[in-house]
């Protein structure tokens, strides 16, 4: 069972497909946790992205969150996003503010975890977006330290002239390795397609992060 999930886990950066519109970047974040008391938390994350098959900056990001606990199984976050952006080699700014929704669920090493994302992007440059997101993850935990998961995510544009609101695709899988229990290292590939577009894209991630709880 364990050497069937890790084959599912790097599986996909083995068949990445060949078409003209592929490309190549890497995310690179550092998160921080600070816990206010049982069922609340400030989060921080900084991200450096880039594509062009790694060759530039596509953008750089910082993030402040406020997290709540509901319950055992639902959490709501809520959080503003200053991005710098990449565009046409001048970087440009925008803010995005979301709001999360979450179900987790446990049973017996795993874990599935249903999150709702409603974003707001408001851009200089371009139309401000608004987009319902949609993601089904699941984590399974190889041994103490060790967990590998998978998961797949929809994006729906609210605002946009498409017949069609689904326009994205987010798929990932990655592995998530706890040195204590403040601070864990996490390798991830991710895919992103468009859908439903006149010329879709498709781009290739491989993604580092390391959190920090305090």
């Amino acid at each position: 069972m364990k050497k069937l999930l890790v084959l599912l886990v790097f599986n996909p950066l083995l068949v990445l497909s060949q078409n003209p519109y592929q490309d190549f970047g890497t995310w690179t974040k550092l998160s921080s946790i600070f816990k206010i008391n049982k069922k609340t938390s400030w989060c921080n994350k900084t991200e450096l992205r880039t594509f062009d098959n790694s060759r530039q900056i596509n953008q750089i990001y910082s993030q402040v969150s406020l997290d709540r606990k509901l319950s055992k199984k639902l959490s709501t976050s809520f959080a503003w996003r200053l991005k710098f952006i990449n565009d046409d080699y001048s970087y440009t700014t925008s803010n995005r503010f979301h709001n999360d929704l979450s179900f987790r669920n446990k049973i017996s090493d795993f874990k599935i975890d249903f999150r709702l994302r409603t974003q707001y992007q408001i851009s200089n440059s371009k139309i401000n977006e608004l987009i319902e997101r949609s993601r089904l993850k699941i984590q399974y935990r190889v041994s103490k330290k060790i967990s590998i998961y998978l998961y797949d995510e929809l994006y729906f544009l609210m605002n946009g002239d498409f017949i069609n609101s689904y326009t994205k695709n987010r798929f990932g899988t990655g592995v998530k390795y706890k040195i204590n229990k403040k601070t864990s290292l996490e390798f991830k590939y991710l895919k992103i397609n468009d859908v439903n577009v006149e010329y879709p894209k498709s781009l290739n991630i491989i993604g580092f992060k390391i959190s920090n709880k305090f």
